[in-house]
């Protein structure tokens, strides 16, 4: 039988809030606290984010392929090794936002709007063997929405406003919290994109556009301190009732 234990102890819980996988400077490490997080799994505890919906939520270019074969309208994007498709690219869009395929709070994330100037970047990422993973800019108001999902509901949701003379929205980049009030459409879109993904809870970044709204990027270990200052919602209470809610069933 599985026995899961911290030292001596036997581990004897029901559920617990999966938050990060942590970090780990080596493959083997990584591969083994993968092999940790299924091992709960299987032993019958309910990880809120599962550990494959937390993986595919990492990485922004799996999310947004899963989403698009869905049908969920995201910006064009390209992940690739070849500096050449890079450069061509970013000539055809004229403007691209160079992101890490893993990352968070905006970080690492570089809007170009030359092709000469991109060449350089995405240089440099292949020096230190980083794919080159662009994203169409798209042209929006200065903000860009944030929707914060538990279950099947949006509990709460925001505008993040960039600064002024900036291009940034995350509240960690100096970007301003506003109260939203969504509208069905927004909740349908947001809640059926975590459908997709299979998850429990999540951020939703998405932007108004002229042909509507488009997803942005999923964020499977949301940050809520921003967005409950703005909306004055209790997100921690929202997550912890919906897994006591999954545990009980």
């Amino acid at each position: 039988s599985l026995v899961l234990k911290i030292g001596t102890q036997t581990l004897n819980i029901d559920g617990a809030l999966l938050r990060s996988i942590g970090y780990a400077p080596s493959f083997e490490q990584f591969a083994g606290r993968l092999s940790l997080f299924f091992s709960l799994e299987y032993g019958g505890i309910y990880l809120m984010n599962s550990i494959t919906s937390l993986l595919y939520a990492r990485n922004k270019f799996l999310t947004l392929l899963k989403l698009f074969k869905a049908g969920i309208p995201v910006p064009r994007s390209l992940l690739t090794e070849n500096i050449a498709e890079a450069y061509r690219t970013t000539k055809e869009w004229r403007k691209v936002v160079v992101k890490p395929v893993v990352g968070s709070r905006g970080f690492g994330q570089v809007l170009v709007e030359n092709e000469d100037v991109g060449y350089r970047i995405y240089r440099t990422c292949l020096q230190f063997k980083q794919f080159i993973f662009l994203q169409e800019f798209l042209e929006k108001p200065s903000r860009d929405i944030r929707l914060f999902v538990v279950g099947d509901r949006v509990v709460a949701a925001m505008y993040r406003y960039a600064p002024p003379n900036e291009w940034k929205t995350n509240i960690a980049q100096g970007g301003k919290a506003v109260s939203l009030t969504p509208s069905s459409e927004l909740e349908e879109l947001a809640v059926k994109t975590v459908n997709i993904l299979n998850m429990d809870y999540a951020g939703i970044d998405v932007v108004e556009c002229k042909t509507g709204f488009q997803v942005l990027e999923v964020n499977g270990s949301p940050a809520f301190e921003g967005i409950m200052e703005a909306t004055h919602k209790d997100i921690p209470r929202e997550i912890v009732k919906y897994l006591i809610e999954k545990i009980k069933k």
